[in-house]
C-alpha cells in the first residue's frame, strides 16, 4: 500500500526537521522509497534527505501571487529575511547570539537605497516578522526573551540559537541575481527552451500545474499542456489517484484535481466552519440556476462575463437572504468589506477574473463544480446551518 499521508506531509511543508520532529522524520524518510519515483518522474521535483531534514523542492510550472510567504506584508520583510539567512552563514549549528547582533548586521549591510531605522516603527515590525517566520520554520530557536516586544520597543533584547539549516533555505540556481531579475526567471532552469526539447519537461509542468494549482485552463485550442492532459487523462488520474487518492477531473476547457480531506491539507475547498466558503458555494448554486434559466449566456470556453456591478449586485442578495446563518462577524461586516473578502477569495481559488480596466468579471468553469444550500429547516425555522459541498 502506497503510504498516501507521507508524500501529504512532504507537499504541504516547507521541509520536515529532525531536530523539531524526530519520529516524523523517520516516518517520511522510510516512506521514500514508496514514493520517490512520482516525486522525480512524474513531478520532477528535487528531493534533499540528510541528517537535520527532508525537503522537497515544490517549484510550480507557473509563478502565482499566492505563494508568496503569507506572513509577511511588505517587501521589507523578504530583505530582512535574505539579510538574516546571510547572517546566519557565519554561525555554527546551536551557536547563540543575541537580537542585538542581528539589528546591528542588517543596519550596517542593508544593500538598498533606503536606509534601515531602527527607530521606525514599520521597520521594526517588518523584522519581528521576519524573526517570527524564522521562528517558525525553524530557521532559529529562541532560548529566551519575547521578539513581539522589539516592535515596542528597540532595545528589547532576545538570545536566539542556530539550528544550523538556514543554508538549506534557498533553492540553488547556478546562478547570480540580477537587478531585473523577476519571478519568472526562477522557473527558466525548469522550463527553458533547451530544457524543452526533453519528453520528460512537459509532463513536470503538467503535473505541477494539476498538484499546485486550483485549475488549469485551456488557453487556445493550440494549448499544448492542456491537450497533453487530455490526451493521457488515464495515466494521470491513475497517477495521482495512486499516491494521493486523488481523481483527475477533465471537462471541455478545464482540468481540475479533486482531492480527499486529509488532516495535513493546511488549505482546501470548501472550508468547514467558514462563512466565504458558504457565500461561494451559495453563489454557485445562484448561478447555475440562472445559466440553467438562460438568464446568463455560457461562453464557449465555459466561462461567463458580466459587470461588475452586477457581480456585486450577486453577493449582495446572498448577503440579505443568508447573512442570518452567518457568524456575527460577517453579518455585521459592512458590505463593501465583505464583498473585497469575497472576491479575493474567489481570486485565490481562480474561480473569477476582475477585469479593473473594463470593470468586467469573468466567472471561470470551477466555480461550477460545487454548489450548497442551507438545509430545509433553516428556511422554515430560521435555524443556522452550513451550506454543503455538492461535487457535479
Amino acid at each position: 500500500m502506497i503510504p498516501l499521508e507521507e508524500l501529504e506531509i512532504l507537499l504541504e511543508n516547507f521541509w520536515i526537521l529532525r531536530g523539531k520532529d524526530r519520529e516524523l522524520y523517520h516516518q517520511v524518510r522510510d516512506a521514500l522509497p514508496n514514493i520517490a519515483n512520482f516525486i522525480e518522474e512524474k513531478l520532477g521535483f528535487r528531493l534533499i534527505v540528510n541528517s537535520q531534514l527532508i525537503k522537497l523542492e515544490k517549484i510550480p510550472a507557473e509563478p502565482e501571487e499566492w505563494m508568496g510567504i503569507q506572513q509577511f506584508k511588505e517587501p521589507l520583510d523578504y530583505a530582512f529575511l535574505c539579510m538574516l539567512l546571510a547572517f546566519l552563514e557565519d554561525k555554527g549549528p546551536e551557536e547563540q547570539f543575541v537580537l542585538s547582533s542581528v539589528t546591528e548586521f542588517i543596519e550596517a549591510s542593508f544593500p538598498g537605497e533606503e536606509k534601515v531605522d531602527w527607530t521606525l516603527y514599520t521597520h521594526r515590525k517588518s523584522l519581528v516578522r521576519t524573526l517570527n517566520f524564522a521562528a517558525e520554520i525553524g530557521l532559529i530557536k529562541i532560548d529566551d526573551g519575547d521578539q513581539e516586544r522589539f516592535a515596542d520597543d528597540r532595545d528589547t533584547e532576545v538570545l536566539y540559537e542556530n539550528t544550523g539549516v538556514s543554508r538549506f533555505f534557498f533553492r540553488a540556481l547556478g546562478r547570480e541575481f540580477s537587478e531585473d531579475f523577476t519571478p519568472e526567471d526562477f522557473l527558466i532552469d525548469e522550463f527553458s527552451e533547451e530544457a524543452g526539447l526533453r519528453p520528460e519537461i512537459r509532463r513536470h509542468r503538467v503535473y505541477r500545474k494539476l498538484l499546485l494549482t486550483p485549475a488549469v485552463y485551456c488557453k487556445s485550442p493550440q494549448d499544448e499542456d492542456f491537450l497533453y492532459i487530455k490526451n493521457i487523462r488515464g495515466t494521470i488520474h491513475r497517477d495521482f489517484e495512486k499516491y494521493l487518492g486523488a481523481a483527475l477531473h477533465v471537462h471541455k476547457s478545464s482540468a481540475f484535481l479533486i482531492l480527499n480531506r486529509s488532516k495535513y491539507l493546511k488549505s482546501c475547498f470548501p472550508e468547514t466552519n467558514s462563512n466565504i466558503s458558504d457565500i461561494t458555494l451559495l453563489l454557485s448554486r445562484a448561478i447555475r440556476e440562472e445559466v440553467e434559466s438562460s438568464a446568463l449566456k455560457v461562453n464557449v470556453d465555459d466561462s461567463i462575463e458580466m459587470a461588475e456591478p452586477e457581480f456585486k449586485e450577486k453577493i449582495k442578495k446572498i448577503k440579505d437572504r443568508y447573512q442570518r446563518g452567518w457568524y456575527k462577524t460577517y453579518r455585521e461586516k459592512f458590505f463593501e468589506k465583505l464583498y473585497e473578502e469575497v472576491v479575493t477569495f474567489l481570486e485565490f481559488w481562480k474561480m473569477i477574473e476582475v477585469e479593473k480596466d473594463s470593470g468586467t468579471v469573468r466567472i471561470l468553469p470551477i466555480l461550477g463544480k460545487f454548489e450548497g444550500d442551507y438545509p430545509p429547516d433553516f428556511y422554515k425555522k430560521g435555524e443556522v446551518g452550513n451550506a454543503e459541498s455538492l461535487d457535479d
